[in-house]
């Protein structure tokens, strides 16, 4: 290679095709991730039908790469992870590792895991689950003898970089940094970048003395950029292959595994494993009828291995074909060195695992503040499913002059509206609290749709009619809106001001499809702006009122088929998943709720609670109970009492 630095345009396959063999020190890339996003090219890598097909065609196209690595050259690769459908209790398909012990198996050796925390990872606002907050970056070799440097830790806190171009995915240059001083470089040497993306390895390259460098890249578009971003003149391109991949077969259980289950806590259990040969056996272990009889069904599982192997890792996604999900793998910090815990559940249709995220949220060290007094509401959006009005007018503000209760024009009617605070939100539509109807204890656990449902204190059984049914509390004092809008007070007085017009920022993102946004809160703050939506004012859990219903039904001597036809025409396929407690259930909208309390009652006033709705304001902030911790945990705490709290009702 006579340029230093070139440029090879076309499908990562024909160019890695068209190098010599054996003439590449160090590969450093991070392809496409599976399902994540679209760049708007034919035959492009990370659109294929299932993992599978994905790991299949990965695997392909690094064989060549094999073979253009030299015989001591190291391969660092940056995959994500993704879980198998987008909402719900869906399944971590574990991609990097399964990925990992397919490369194995086809030849490569493997060298080491490296685990990218990203400090400034992206908020999330999942509560069954861990945010992710890493990476891996996974180290081959051609062979044990090679320029890798084992020296360094094994974690790598790098945070995430902005960059001025629209590659929402791009790894931050720092991280390529440390990872080119963990092998040892000569001039000369050519580090390649398969997919180059806006040549974040090429901008590093080119700050490492006289290393060459080979980026491949697809794009016409990220071209440009690299050249623009790199100084890079030689560009050469390439004449598309077409090829053939295969998807992979994946291996369940070793045969010779003896399963070892846990039988200690009907809620989960927590077990952190000296080495493979234990975490495989525990892990083959909760497949056992014995250990489904034992557990409830919402029982969550945390198995960790200390010395781990790949096998440990490939594993924990075999799972899946015995029942159970894997819903995170935690990264443990210990020292330099790190080891995984898998958070397991069954995969159930009918009841939510337990999680009380809430025991184990961070709170903000520095809380924001904006002084609303000086901002203008009057105009701004308010959104309610089908309709959109505007603010018209403010009647009371909070004390630090955010909005309180206000009047929307909906273009054709006006309404009064109670407003939540930004600041307890949270805190208010979670917040209706549940007492004993005998001895008035307050309840922690509402209601157990897998559980006996008995008062901890005086052992009353709870929900078996409409008498044991618990006493409902709302968190505050909330303004009777509904008595305003029913009041002699006229709103049609106000005359509505002109409306300002919506407008998007000149933000980078501007020009983005919404597939390819990223997780930026500046992102979506900029692409949608701030606003009001109408929503139930207190979210309640779907089996408590599907449970409330059925005792409201019962006491009326009525059936499903009763209530339905008392309802207007077009009901009959909604009303049987308001009795469900399964995730087949649904809560009846506030509208809904009205007709079900002329037909039903409301005995103990829970369907009112249910129709109270707020505006609450929709805008990129933190969150007030705290942030979801991530699942990168620092080994100076009690992992397994930490790993309990979540699960197990009397540990606080």
């Amino acid at each position: 290679m006579t340029d230093r630095h070139i440029i090879l345009h076309s499908d990562v396959y024909a160019c890695l095709k068209y190098l010599d063999d054996n003439s590449i020190t160090v590969a450093i890339t991070s392809p496409p991730y599976w399902k994540q996003r679209d760049y708007k090219f034919k035959e492009q890598i990370g659109q294929e039908k299932t993992p599978e097909e994905y790991i299949g065609r990965l695997l392909k196209v690094f064989s060549v790469l094999y073979r253009k690595l030299r015989e001591d050259g190291i391969f660092f690769l940056n995959i994500g992870d993704k879980y198998l459908n987008k909402y719900g209790n869906s399944h971590l398909l574990q991609i990097p590792y399964r990925l990992a012990y397919h490369m194995v198996k086809d030849g490569w050796h493997l060298e080491d895991i490296l685990i990218w925390h990203k400090p400034n990872h992206m908020p999330s606002s999942v509560n069954n689950r861990f945010a992710n907050t890493y990476e891996p970056v996974i180290v081959f070799a051609k062979s044990k003898n090679n320029i890798y440097k084992k020296t360094y830790p094994k974690v790598l806190e790098i945070p995430t970089q902005q960059i001025p171009w629209k590659h929402t995915a791009a790894y931050p240059e720092r991280l390529v940094w440390e990872l080119l001083n963990r092998v040892k470089l000569k001039d000369e040497d050519i580090v390649l970048d398969p997919f180059a993306g806006t040549g974040t390895t090429a901008a590093v390259v080119s700050k490492k003395g006289n290393i060459k460098s080979v980026m491949i890249e697809k794009s016409h578009e990220f071209v440009d950029i690299i050249k623009m971003r790199t100084n890079i003149e030689k560009v050469v391109e390439i004449e598309n292959i077409k090829y053939e991949y295969e998807p992979v077969i994946e291996d369940d259980f070793p045969e010779d595994i003896i399963p070892h289950p846990l039988l200690n806590d009907k809620h989960g259990e927590v077990c952190i494993t000296k080495d493979n040969e234990e975490f495989l056996s525990v892990l083959k272990g909760i497949t056992s009828q014995e250990f489904k009889k034992f557990h409830r069904e919402d029982a969550l599982y945390f198995f960790g291995v200390k010395n781990w192997s790949l096998a440990s890792l490939y594993h924990s996604n075999t799972i899946y074909r015995h029942g159970y999900i894997l819903r995170n793998m935690l990264v443990v910090s210990s020292g330099e060195d790190w080891y995984p815990v898998f958070m397991f559940a069954r995969d159930s249709k009918k009841v939510a695992y337990r999680f009380y995220i809430d025991r184990i949220r961070v709170k903000a060290k520095t809380e924001e503040k904006r002084e609303w007094k000086e901002e203008d509401f009057i105009n701004m959006r308010v959104k309610d499913k089908e309709r959109e009005g505007y603010l018209l007018k403010i009647l009371e503000n909070y004390n630090d002059g955010f909005p309180k209760i206000v009047i929307v024009d909906w273009n054709n009617t006006k309404s009064i509206e109670f407003v939540i605070h930004p600041d307890k939100d949270e805190f208010i539509m979670e917040g209706v609290r549940f007492f004993c109807p005998s001895c008035n204890v307050e309840l922690t656990e509402p209601y157990d749709p897998a559980g006996d449902n008995q008062c901890p204190s005086c052992g009353q059984k709870l929900w078996t009619s409409i008498e044991t049914v618990p006493l409902f509390k709302e968190p505050e004092e909330i303004p009777d809106i509904e008595k305003l809008n029913s009041s002699e007070f006229s709103i049609d007085t106000f005359t509505p001001k002109t409306v300002k017009p919506t407008t998007l920022s000149n933000s980078k993102f501007i020009f983005l499809e919404r597939i390819n946004w990223g997780a930026s809160p500046g992102a979506r703050k900029l692409m949608l702006g701030e606003y009001f939506t109408k929503m139930r004012l207190y979210r309640v859990d779907q089996p408590i009122v599907a449970q409330y219903l059925t005792l409201l039904r019962k006491s009326k001597n009525m059936s499903i088929q009763d209530v339905i036809k008392k309802l207007p025409e077009g009901y009959s396929h909604t009303v049987g998943h308001w009795f469900r407690k399964d995730f087949g259930g649904s809560t009846p909208t506030p509208e809904d709720i009205e007709l079900l309390k002329d037909i039903l009652g409301d005995d103990k006033g829970l369907l009112n609670i249910l129709k109270r709705t707020a505006l609450k304001f929709q805008t990129v902030k933190q969150s007030a109970k705290g942030k979801n911790p991530g699942d990168y945990i620092k080994n100076d705490v009690d992992v397994i009492h930490f790993l309990r709290r979540l699960y197990t009702p009397y540990i606080s």
